[in-house]
């Protein structure tokens, strides 16, 4: 299983100073950045998509297209987004009804690149933009399972996410919650940590350093990819850090420093 961390220069200063071993940068779907990372290292694009908005109809399949040739990329990932003013006034709106949008939406994606190429991620629940519009039904496993049996699609399982879907629908079992998940399907695996303290939104912020909880799932999370339990992923990844303002805090090489290591180490243990 290789490993990566989001690219920020800060992990770039690390890696060249022999702090921190990375097999990859995830990096975001920016072409001007993406061209200056790969002349320092390996990476692999992460793509902005959502499904579930209505939005991929209007998608360039041709710059997907050469995300698919740029480093690493193997996949073209989405992420599992689905509000309540998508479906018309008055429809009562059932797990069948999402899974069939987000299926169906799904399908130009799967015939030009085929479905074994494409990865839908689980988001958290509440995202902070989609504070009162996003449906529980997005984050339920027995959902997201359906939409990968039905369209032929891979998991990009994110921990973080995975734990503010619990903790925003009411679910005590994280692991119960995770184990649910088409973890056979497991194709890319995200591991960052969130802060203790809810905010005003009684949001629990992701991309943090990992705390003993955030370990404790990572842990888990590796203990039954190594048990045959789950699908080893290709790719683990370390989102802490990036680029521009929503960053600048969250990119502390003392952290990176202290925990890519051991993430590291993780991966290679499965």
């Amino acid at each position: 299983m290789q490993f990566a961390i989001n690219y920020s220069p800060q992990a770039l200063q690390l890696w060249r100073e022999g702090l921190i071993h990375v097999d990859l940068f995830k990096c975001p779907d920016w072409p001007d950045l993406v061209a200056e990372v790969s002349h320092y290292h390996p990476l692999y694009v992460h793509c902005s998509l959502i499904v579930g908005l209505g939005q991929l109809a209007d998608v360039d399949m041709e710059a997907l297209a050469r995300w698919l040739d740029t480093g690493e990329t193997r996949v073209i990932n989405t992420h599992l987004g689905v509000l309540r003013s998508d479906f018309a006034p008055g429809q009562v709106i059932t797990r069948e009804a999402v899974i069939t949008r987000i299926v169906r939406e799904l399908e130009p994606l799967c015939e030009r690149f085929g479905p074994e190429r494409i990865v839908v991620e689980n988001l958290a629940y509440p995202t902070r933009f989609w504070w009162d519009d996003q449906l529980p039904e997005s984050v339920d496993p027995a959902v997201i399972t359906a939409i990968t049996e039905v369209s032929g699609c891979g998991l990009l399982l994110d921990l973080a996410h995975a734990i503010r879907a619990c903790e925003g629908t009411g679910r005590c079992d994280i692991q119960g919650y995770l184990d649910a998940m088409p973890v056979h399907r497991l194709r890319e695996l995200h591991i960052v940590g969130l802060l203790p303290e809810r905010d005003e939104l009684d949001i629990r912020e992701d991309h943090f350093g990992m705390t003993k909880s955030d370990w404790a799932i990572a842990e888990y999370a590796l203990g039954q990819i190594r048990a045959g339990k789950w699908r080893r992923p290709e790719r683990m990844a370390f989102e802490y850090g990036g680029i521009g303002e929503r960053f600048d805090f969250r990119s502390d090489p003392a952290i990176m420093a202290a925990q890519a290591p051991r993430l590291y180490a993780l991966a290679n243990s499965a």
